[in-house]
């Protein structure tokens, strides 16, 4: 097991690749150094696997900086987010797929 962390900066997605015995758990999102002193903004923030876009949650540079989550991924994905200001932070680590063994 290791630690694993993106970061995904305004307006460009990331594509994540997990590999053939490897799995990514999603463990956390945060916002990154907010750029403007405005009113609180909300950011939604995106997964797409298999070619489907969902929501996994919304974040609040006021109110919730911060998201937990306890995702698996065992294939590509890509993750994303609508926040013109700055970037977004994902963290997690990466683990060999239950049943596999990593080659020595």
């Amino acid at each position: 097991m290791e630690f694993w962390g993106v970061e995904v900066k305004s307006g460009q997605n990331l594509p994540v690749y997990p590999g053939d015995i490897q799995v990514i758990h999603l463990s956390q999102s945060n916002i990154g150094e907010l750029k403007k002193e405005k009113g609180g903004e909300s950011i939604s923030l995106y997964v797409t696997v298999d070619g489907k876009k969902l929501v996994l949650s919304t974040l609040h540079t006021e109110k919730l900086p911060q998201q937990q989550f306890d995702l698996i991924f065992d294939r590509k994905f890509e993750l994303s987010h609508n926040w013109k200001n700055g970037s977004v932070f994902f963290y997690g680590y990466r683990a060999v797929k239950p049943g596999e063994y990593p080659l020595l």
